[in-house]
């Protein structure tokens, strides 16, 4: 099977989607990817061919430091350059598609792949790392978790509903946009790319289970998970870090920006002291900012979450769709600090199963809330079990493979 794996969004959702890629390459497929141009590098690294997106996630999230006010640079770049731009990216990812006998990616990669596969008249697979598309009463939408809780059912599904409309919205203009350049007709084109194909979500239904009505199947596979880069290893002054006596933590906001990273790093410190643990600082983009060495703290620009997790007692995180699912593989409890998006759905998912306290939103993160959540993360006996058990379960999954199953059973005549 030629399938093409088509994403644009930040490093933490565009990673999974790496880890999807080798998969399908490991069971003997040909696999090509479309990524931002800055991230492309992390589908060559492993050996994929990759056509690179113009224009830069990073510098769409830096520009203005305004990630603490609600943007994210996958967003930034869909809501303020997609006009300008999405000419370029269509032919793009035109280009990169032919001879491909299926197009798949999420949200990031379906304004123009799903053109793009009508244009060629191949399928089309969703596959998404959050639970968009499955309407339920059982939770809140992903993109709206603050449905006021006394509207009950109805409230939830309303809020499926509303998030359905929204991204809609967003995602109407570039995919109308694509198929004028593409030359396509039609609300859907002349060919239903995603007739006959299942949803598939990048998360186990441990975590989130999914509501089977409607026209499409949904699947929860289970997490795709990108191993540690080959070669890599562990800094001999981490290791001696994580060797001392004493309960650790580890802290970072992946590709989250503050607009003063200084000032996040000094209250993250402090919380650490008060609490009496000590931290490894992960800086992400640009959340924290790295500083000389502190007896209880250690600074690190980037370390694999596969390997770190499990080797501290508890973690700090945005509560992205991906972080939280190694920490919850882990089976360590977790305290989410979300900005924005899908954070809180996600904070909200690692309470409400018992693995982590309640959320703390950034805009009320002091260092009294942070000292408070660390200490019951690393002491409630309760909530440890409760992460270490669902970590086990989670340790016996392989989101992947499940996921490279389905698609072979979708095609069995193109592989």
């Amino acid at each position: 099977m030629r399938i093409a794996v088509s994403c644009n969004d930040s490093r933490g959702g565009v990673e999974p989607y790496v880890a999807l890629a080798l998969g399908l390459k490991a069971a003997g497929h040909d696999v090509r990817a479309i990524a931002p141009s800055d991230l492309a590098g992390m589908f060559g690294d492993v050996g994929i061919p990759v056509t690179g997106l113009a224009g830069s996630i990073l510098a769409a999230q830096g520009a203005g430091g305004a990630v603490e006010q609600g943007s994210t640079g996958s967003m930034r770049l869909v809501m303020s350059e997609m006009p300008k731009i999405i000419k370029t990216w269509t032919d793009q990812v035109y280009e990169a598609c032919q001879g491909v006998d299926v197009v798949t990616g999420g949200l990031g990669g379906m304004a123009t792949g799903l053109p793009v596969a009508e244009k060629l008249r191949v399928p089309f697979v969703r596959a998404e790392l959050q639970p968009i598309g499955a309407p339920t009463d059982a939770y809140p939408a992903v993109l709206l978790s603050g449905m006021p809780s006394w509207l009950g059912g109805f409230g939830r599904r309303l809020s499926h509903t509303l998030s359905e409309f929204g991204v809609g919205m967003m995602l109407k203009p570039a995919m109308s946009a694509a198929r004028k350049r593409l030359g396509v007709t039609g609300a859907h084109g002349k060919h239903d790319a995603m007739a006959g194909t299942p949803v598939l979500y990048g998360f186990s239904p441990l975590v989130v289970p999914l509501p089977q009505d409607g026209p499409q199947p949904r699947i929860a596979t289970g997490y795709w998970n990108l191993p540690p880069p080959a070669g890599w290893q562990p800094p001999a002054d981490l290791l001696a870090f994580l060797d001392r006596p004493g309960p650790v933590v580890t802290i970072g906001f992946g590709s989250m920006m503050s607009r003063d990273p200084m000032a996040l790093t000094d209250l993250i410190t402090e919380a650490v002291r008060a609490a009496g643990v000590r931290a490894v600082l992960v800086a992400g983009w640009g959340g924290l900012m790295a500083q000389s060495p502190r007896d209880e703290v250690h600074f690190a620009s980037s370390v694999p979450y596969s390997w770190l997790y499990p080797r501290v007692a508890a973690v700090v995180h945005h509560g992205g769709a991906g972080t939280t699912g190694a920490a919850l593989q882990a089976g360590i409890p977790a305290v989410v600090v979300p900005f924005m998006m899908d954070q809180p759905f996600w904070g909200a998912r690692v309470a409400a199963l018992g693995a982590g306290p309640a959320p703390i939103p950034r805009r009320r993160l002091t260092v009294a809330r942070l000292a408070e959540a660390l200490r019951v993360a690393v002491t409630d006996e309760t909530m440890r079990s409760t992460a270490r058990a669902l970590g086990q379960k989670l340790q016996a999954e392989d989101g992947v493979a499940e996921a490279v199953g389905h698609y072979e059973a979708l095609f069995p005549s193109s592989g």
